[in-house]
């Protein structure tokens, strides 16, 4: 470094404005003697008094290219530049107004302004960005700046995407991005994440993109689902297999329709963790119409997606198995994906296991005074008649049933009677709660029955004993007993213990449950 730059440097650091603003415009451009190093460049100009302040912004926003000054955060500079009557400030200003904050009006003031003072680009993007005839006019501005050397467009366009991403402006994204393809950028990497970005977006708000082409949608998609972008697979696999990604249609993310590639992207997406592909997965291979049905591989995506969490997925596992039950086990499986539909309000599961449960008439304000009366001078026969009460039992089941054994998470199990001999009236039976008193009342049962374990076959005795003990509680306290106990011959049992027999007796709620 000469003598002179020496001592230029020594007056900047004792704190000479002019020497700051000479040392940090040598810092920027790299020249006379100085290495070209923006950090220092700008620190010197930062530095610098208010009187010289406009003359520094002269300094950063001449020197520095439009995409670098955004970058660093130099946005105010270019504008107090641009005030004190920079043309090259100027072109800058308006172009990044047009570009970035879509405030196209005071960006083209800001070109005028300088093709007014004689710059010859301004003056040539102006008239390229007021072309009438023009496909994309922005695209078309940019490329007269670009051509001049003023700033370099697809950079500069990919620079405006990248925060309209990270501000989560969906409009000024799209709009970037249109600018970007019309410059004939290639989608690689990073356009294709900013587009499927863009997707993703449009998608979660409920918007449209507009003016985006759906091949280069599509071609973006698809790279970024070969790298592992579950959220790409996900999206370009509903739209090859015809499916709506919420307000976007099919045909603006794919050219056309592919059921085999597009299964293959979705089951990629299941696999990676999206739990709402596998109950996409299933309408698709459940589909008998199309190509690509598979009723083994249907079953299997509606397994994992009820496994996953989704309510329409339980209730409809729990419908299908349900129907297709012919033992206990398989019973208490279907309710127990029924239940957990149930519990998040779904009511066509709710509607389903209500058939289970065998009505009683009365109101249940009175039932409880009436349990409650009878629970003073025998809490065993007061116990049976709530449960009898919360899950429809018949009279025989209510004074068989063991709580402490039947109890499950979604509601009681009446194991074979023993008192019975007859099959159709003694087999076991599987009743879900309908709310949370049912299971309250179960649980207090349960506890009751495994503390009195080895005391209550003493004390109730075989069904004789525990029918006069019932008998006399309900005539003591002027209790009926169709309150508390269903009718229900042998063939209604059977048909809520066998899956075919109850799909026919419940064929209405099960049609519902079942339909898309």
């Amino acid at each position: 470094m000469r003598r002179q730059d020496i001592q230029l440097l020594a007056l900047a650091r004792q704190g000479d404005s002019a020497a700051r603003c000479e040392a940090g415009r040598r810092y920027l451009l790299g020249v006379d003697g100085f290495p070209q190093h923006t950090a220092s460049g700008l620190d010197h100009l930062n530095r610098v008094d208010a009187a010289l302040r406009a003359q520094a912004a002269r300094i950063i926003a001449e020197s520095l290219a439009l995409e670098e000054l955004v970058a660093l955060q130099q946005e105010d500079a270019l504008a107090r530049a641009a005030a004190d009557g920079s043309a090259a400030a100027q072109v800058k200003l308006g172009a990044w107004l047009v570009l970035r904050r879509g405030r196209v009006e005071e960006g083209v003031r800001w070109v005028d302004r300088a093709a007014a003072a004689g710059h010859e680009a301004a003056r040539q993007a102006v008239a390229a960005l007021r072309r009438p005839d023009a496909e994309e006019p922005m695209a078309a501005f940019l490329q007269v700046l670009a051509e001049a050397g003023v700033l370099d467009a697809t950079p500069l366009a990919l620079l405006a995407a990248r925060q309209a991403r990270a501000e989560g402006d969906l409009r000024q994204l799209a709009a970037s991005l249109r600018i970007v393809l019309a410059l004939r950028a290639p989608v690689e990497a990073e356009i294709a994440e900013l587009l499927a970005a863009a997707v993703q977006m449009a998608e979660a708000r409920g918007r449209p993109l507009l003016g985006l082409p759906v091949e280069a949608i599509e071609l973006a998609l698809e790279l970024r689902s070969h790298r592992g972008d579950r959220d790409a697979a996900h999206a370009l696999g509903r739209a090859l297999c015809g499916i709506a990604c919420g307000v976007l249609a099919p045909e603006a993310l794919a050219g056309g329709q592919n059921m085999r590639k597009g299964v293959a992207l979705l089951l990629r997406a299941a696999d990676a963790g999206c739990d709402a592909a596998w109950m996409q997965l299933y309408r698709v291979h459940g589909d008998h119409r199309l190509s690509v049905a598979n009723p083994q591989m249907a079953r299997f995506c509606l397994e994992k997606s009820a496994l996953a969490g989704d309510t329409e997925a339980q209730r409809k596992l729990g419908a299908l198995m349900l129907r297709a039950a012919t033992t206990l086990a398989d019973t208490e499986a279907a309710i127990t994906w029924l239940h957990q539909a149930a519990a998040k309000d779904d009511a066509h599961a709710l509607a389903l296991l209500h058939s289970l449960v065998l009505p009683l008439p009365g109101d249940d304000a009175a039932a409880e005074a009436a349990i409650e009366r009878v629970r003073e001078d025998d809490p065993w026969v007061a116990l049976r008649m709530a449960l009898a009460r919360h899950y429809g039992l018949t009279k025989l089941e209510a004074l068989c049933v063991d709580p402490a054994d039947g109890l499950r998470p979604w509601g009681l199990v009446v194991g074979r009677n023993p008192f019975i001999s007859q099959i159709r009236l003694s087999a076991a039976r599987a009743i879900p709660a309908l709310d949370e008193a049912a299971l309250d009342a179960l649980r207090r049962a349960a506890a009751f029955y495994a503390h009195a374990q080895r005391e209550a076959p003493l004390f109730e005795g075989d069904l004789r004993r525990r029918t006069r003990r019932l008998r006399r509680a309900f005539e003591r306290h002027g209790v009926a007993e169709a309150m508390f106990f269903a009718q229900a011959s042998a063939t209604t049992l059977e048909a809520l213990r066998l899956g075919s027999k109850w799909a026919f007796r419940a064929r209405e709620p099960l049609q519902s449950a079942l339909a898309d």
